[in-house]
């Protein structure tokens, strides 16, 4: 009898394990390297109600060319290789953008599609983007600290 309760025991482990049988699908990150999205990630139904993404940067000049005084950077890109941010920039060209790259003090690089003073007029943009562009759903707001 106590046999049977570790099998089944085992058994709840393994299946819980499993986590089911929802599909993964591979993309890129900002290193470039292949990381798993969730079913739920992959959705093409992202809305521009979704919480836009905030992040508080200090950014440091690209080729010898000090960065933006602007304070608040609608971000549709960031890449840790400079070639493969613009190459991305001659990408959304042909959607009508015309961008900047920033880098952070990591190494990242940033594409901006617009900069602004007005963090209301910034997040605006941003849902704009997100409804007229699908695919450029996770476009975010960088916040430049000095």
């Amino acid at each position: 009898m106590r046999y049977t309760y570790v099998i089944l025991l085992c058994a709840g482990f393994i299946f819980a394990a499993c986590g089911g049988s929802k599909k993964a699908v591979i993309a890129p990150d900002e290193q470039n390297q292949p990381s798993v999205l969730s079913e739920a990630e992959t959705t093409p139904e992202k809305t521009a109600e979704e919480p836009i993404i905030e992040v508080e940067e200090k950014l440091v000049s690209v080729n010898e060319l000090p960065p933006d005084p602007a304070r608040y950077f609608v971000i549709i890109g960031s890449f840790r290789n400079p070639d493969n941010a613009k190459y991305y920039q001659k990408q959304i060209h042909l959607d009508g953008f015309s961008s900047e790259l920033l880098k952070n003090e990591e190494g990242l690089y940033r594409v901006s599609v617009m900069t602004f003073d007005d963090i209301l007029k910034a997040r605006k943009e941003i849902k704009r983007i997100r409804e007229t562009f699908p695919k450029y759903s996770d476009t975010w707001l960088l916040i430049q600290v000095q």
